[in-house]
């Protein structure tokens, strides 16, 4: 009621400004009664506004239309009918246009609000500037981000100030400090707060060029932190099971280890109590006993090397990125379960390429990931006739990188089972975790790798892990 009383008023107010300027032959009635329907409309809505329309008419009627001071429409002559008819249609008119704006308006306003619950939601900001730093525009998310009060005017220097001091350089080059249009621009960076805090934000908008010539960038700015800091989160979990799960092979090793360290210390006792045969003689043997102390080096630098692939696999650390050989690391992992092969009557054929290309990366993950399809490869062939067991260890260059391939003799991969193979916590094995696969592919990905599982043509099945070649290979 109360938009229909502020109609009312305004219509009177117009009416008694008509009157009082016709009382000195100015004709001020058509004027005043439409800025009484646009207010009406405008301030009011659009019922508000079609009965202050419907009572301009009649003030119009009222000062303007022979007989004057009268409300009645059948007095009215033909001349005066028309005129009275063409000031309806305009009062009638403007408060279409005024209805008709005043709806584009609130639509606007409700989609610039949701516009803004949704940068606030999902903490992006919208930015835009004339290169250098001319005509800019921040969202109020944009000030949120930038960490900025709303009553400072927006500043390409303001900006700038805020970016981390590693990441200047780049981000004028990328971005702020752009000359030629640009279709696409993605870029990550770096803020310091005031308080010293550092937000991680992610830039993506395009350059584009302005009739007049001017360079104007427009892009949305979304702050990653919190994403950041999980995704850090995740991969600290994630290199938490890979160490357990690391230590959980080793144990399921314990006893083929115990067999591979017990061979070279047993050699190491043998030559010592050979050695000390040789000396007892009289004369003593000297060079037999040279000899036997030199065996007794070599097996303590084979006992040294296999402790520190067992140490390497079991210890608890910071992924170290670094060139990697794969064919030193087979090397490594066969000798490492050699013993288990053995032990199980399974033959491990190695074939290599001569110039393979070095892989970025940390070796013990690598390592984890051979050792794991090593293993599967192995219990997979737990039911296979002992004379055909054989796996092949094979490496070789692909288009997408350096290619790392286990093939075994087992039964395959389980029809059905092939895209939910490196899930998490799915396993075909009766006391598997289901997590070796999945932490797997988690190492390949963040090696910027592939891996892939698929059955041969003939019998088993084959694990395939795809890694880009190290930059310095290339």
């Amino acid at each position: 009621m109360a938009r229909y009383g502020q109609a009312l008023l305004a219509v009177l107010i117009a009416f008694v400004i008509a009157a009082f300027l016709n009382s000195y032959d100015i004709p001020a009635a058509f004027a005043t009664m439409l800025l009484a329907v646009m207010f009406s409309v405008w301030r009011s809505g659009m019922g508000p506004g079609l009965l202050a329309a419907i009572l301009a008419i009649a003030s119009i009627r009222f000062f303007a239309i022979e007989p004057l001071h009268s409300f009645d429409l059948f007095m009215m002559p033909d001349e005066d009918s028309r005129r009275f008819l063409l000031y309806t249609e305009s009062i009638l008119l403007l408060w279409l246009l005024g209805a008709a704006l005043r709806r584009g308006q609130s639509r606007l306003a409700r989609s610039e609000a949701y516009l803004a619950d949704a940068q606030a939601l999902s903490r992006t900001g919208s930015i835009s500037f004339i290169v250098p730093d001319a005509e800019i525009f921040w969202s109020a998310e944009a000030y949120r981000v930038f960490g900025f009060d709303k009553v400072v005017a927006p500043s390409v220097r303001l900006m700038l100030d805020r970016i981390h001091p590693e990441d200047v350089r780049t981000v004028r080059r990328k971005f702020y400090g752009l000359t030629e249009p640009v279709q696409r621009i993605e870029l990550e960076h770096r803020i310091v707060m005031p308080d010293a805090s550092v937000k991680y934000l992610n830039i993506l908008g395009e350059a584009e060029r302005e009739k007049d010539g001017r360079l104007r960038i427009s892009a949305a700015v979304m702050d990653i932190t919190e994403a950041r800091h999980t995704a850090e989160l995740l991969r600290r979990s994630q290199a938490e099971l890979a160490h357990v799960t690391r230590l959980t092979t080793m144990g399921e090793l314990a006893a083929s280890i115990a067999h591979e360290i017990n061979q070279p210390l047993g050699a190491m006792k043998l030559s010592a109590q050979t050695g000390l045969r040789w000396l007892e003689r009289q004369p003593p043997e000297l060079e037999r006993v040279e000899m036997s102390l030199k065996r007794i080096v070599d097996s303590a630098v084979r006992a040294e090397a296999l402790i520190a692939k067992i140490r390497g696999m079991a210890k608890k650390a910071e992924a170290e990125t670094a060139p990697v050989d794969l064919n030193r690391l087979v090397d490594d992992v066969v000798e490492l379960l050699k013993g288990e092969a053995h032990e199980r009557g399974i033959a491990c054929l190695v074939d290599l390429a001569p110039t393979l290309a070095e892989v970025e990366g940390d070796p013990i993950q690598l390592q984890q990931i051979l050792v794991n399809f090593l293993m599967n490869g192995f219990d997979a062939m737990a039911a296979t006739p002992r004379e055909e067991r054989e796996i092949v260890i094979r490496s070789r260059h692909g288009e997408a990188g350096v290619i790392l391939e286990v093939r075994d003799a087992g039964p395959g991969i389980q029809r059905g089972s092939e895209g939910r193979l490196f899930d998490a916590f799915f396993t075909t094995k009766a006391h598997g975790m289901g997590m070796g696969l999945s932490i797997c592919r988690s190492i390949a990905a963040a090696h910027s790798g592939t891996i892939e599982a698929f059955n041969n043509d003939d019998r088993g099945a084959t694990f395939r892990l795809t890694l880009p070649r190290s930059e310095t290979s290339n």
